[in-house]
């Protein structure tokens, strides 16, 4: 009796209620225009951050010698201990990537206690603390942030106007999860099925009419500021490998093009390996920082800033920044010139300082620094698989069949990897290939790190907020 008399309800909120559909779309635009600026940000931040190495000049006037090194990494260093402190004590429910507190919002359900993961207030802590970061080199990507922002926006049109019962209890956090992703990156697609497989791990028929609204809103938005651009751009639209008898390859047989194919399994499986242990170790890490954070946030903050500047001076600045720009120019490379040019040590400092920045639990996605160190990885990596496992296999495919499967290895979500990768590059040649590696990869990780990283960080932030007993056990 009750649930017919839901439904008559959310059928009735649906029939007569239009300002649903205006007060929604409103969050939806200005989610849209919160990514944009995220997307300047780290651009701005990017230059600001070269100014500070000496590679552009400040006023006409260049930092040179040792100070071009010391000048940036203090920099980071001392604005990580700010963020920190600021974070704390000014804006609590703005901790990590922003994916784990959707997650947790949608766990609890519909109640006062989801003010503390979704408010106005949480959202400008977020979209100030991130820029600071953006702007001091700091390891970290703007899609989690993105997500969070977007939930906050649409979960707040229920204090607004009266919504059916679906849209609030699942419906607006899954839109603003949706729209988060998919304006980060110009990824539509990848963006609604994030919210499906990641953040609601169902599939919501009721609100899908609204989340593929919101979605093609908030995109809409860096579409007509940007362009309909490719994220990683188009010069590797045409990466493939050989699908039939008659695609053309280097080879001299069918059968010899097909061994390119080997590659595939071979780089899930390492680089899902690694991206599982990542996932793992920051995890467990995650439990040990998260109370220092709590306690000691200038001397905690200060000695993760401290292993940020290390590494930034040990790689020689190559671990600045969330490797957006980075990984763009070695694809670019990669079309150009067909061999690799990354350091060697390139995917090992972003990777540590990525996994830094997320124990520090300050504002701060893991997707672009993830992709670089994939990108990174498939660079280091080619020489071998071209030469001796995979021959004719180029430098484009590997590295993008290596930044899916690493990523997938650390977030577990093998359709939004594989459908995001092609979305960014074009590559539309590389679905397959993408495909079997993200299912491989995952299926590695699962047995590492299990449950997923945003899933339990999602737990953690519960349970740090004293919340843990609303959600309801797994499997319920």
């Amino acid at each position: 009796m009750a649930d017919q008399q839901s439904e008559t309800q959310d059928r009735g909120d649906r029939g007569s209620n239009w300002k649903v559909w205006v007060v929604t779309s409103v969050a939806a635009l200005m989610t849209g225009f919160a990514a944009y600026y995220f997307i300047q940000a780290e651009t701005w931040g990017g230059t600001f951050m070269k100014m500070l190495q000496g590679e552009e000049p400040i006023l006409g006037t260049r930092i040179s010698g040792i100070w071009a090194t010391i000048i940036p990494a203090g920099f980071m260093a001392t604005m990580m201990m700010l963020i920190v402190v600021v974070q704390r004590k000014w804006f609590a429910g703005t901790e990590g990537t922003g994916i784990p507190q959707a997650m947790a919002a949608l766990k609890i359900g519909e109640c006062p206690q989801r003010s503390m993961m979704l408010s106005i207030k949480i959202s400008i802590g977020k979209i100030l603390l991130l820029t600071g970061a953006l702007f001091s080199g700091i390891t970290v990507g703007r899609e989690g942030p993105s997500v969070h922002v977007g939930a906050c926006y649409m979960y707040l049109c229920s204090r607004f106007f009266r919504l059916p019962s679906f849209l609030v209890e699942r419906g607006l956090i899954l839109a603003g999860s949706a729209a988060g992703i998919a304006a980060a990156f110009n990824t539509p697609i990848a963006g609604i099925i994030f919210c499906f497989e990641e953040v609601g791990h169902l599939f919501d028929k009721k609100s899908v009419v609204c989340i593929i609204r919101t979605t093609a809103l908030a995109c809409g938005v860096c579409v007509f500021f940007m362009g309909n651009y490719y994220f990683y751009g188009a010069v590797n639209a045409g990466s493939m490998l050989p699908l039939g008898t008659d695609s053309p390859g280097p080879g001299d047989t069918f059968l010899g093009d097909l061994r390119q194919w080997i590659a595939v399994p071979v780089i899930a499986v390492f680089a899902g390996f690694l991206g599982g242990w990542f996932g793992r170790l920051v995890v467990l890490a995650s439990k040990f920082t998260s109370p220092f954070l709590v306690k000691h946030p200038w001397k905690t903050g200060a000695v993760l800033g401290l292993a940020l500047a290390v590494i930034a001076i040990c790689s020689f600045g190559e671990s600045y920044t969330g490797g957006y720009t980075q990984a763009k120019a070695m694809l670019l490379e990669a079309h150009e010139v067909g061999e690799p040019t990354a350091k060697w040590y390139y995917p090992l400092a972003k990777a540590s300082a990525s996994f830094v920045s997320l124990i520090s639990a300050i504002p701060g996605g893991l997707f672009d620094p993830s992709l670089a160190t994939g990108a990174g990885l498939g660079q280091l990596c080619y020489p071998i698989l071209n030469g001796y496992i995979a021959p004719g296999i180029g430098l484009p495919e590997v590295m993008m069949i290596f930044m899916c499967a690493y990523f997938t290895g650390v977030v577990q979500s093998p359709i939004t990897v594989f459908t995001i990768m092609f979305e960014m590059t074009g590559a539309y040649g590389m679905i397959l290939p993408l495909m079997f590696a993200a299912l491989i990869a995952a299926w590695i990780a699962n047995m590492i790190c299990k449950p997923s990283i945003y899933e339990a960080l999602a737990c953690q932030f519960l349970e740090a907020k004293g919340l843990r007993k609303l959600a309801p056990p797994e499997g319920d």
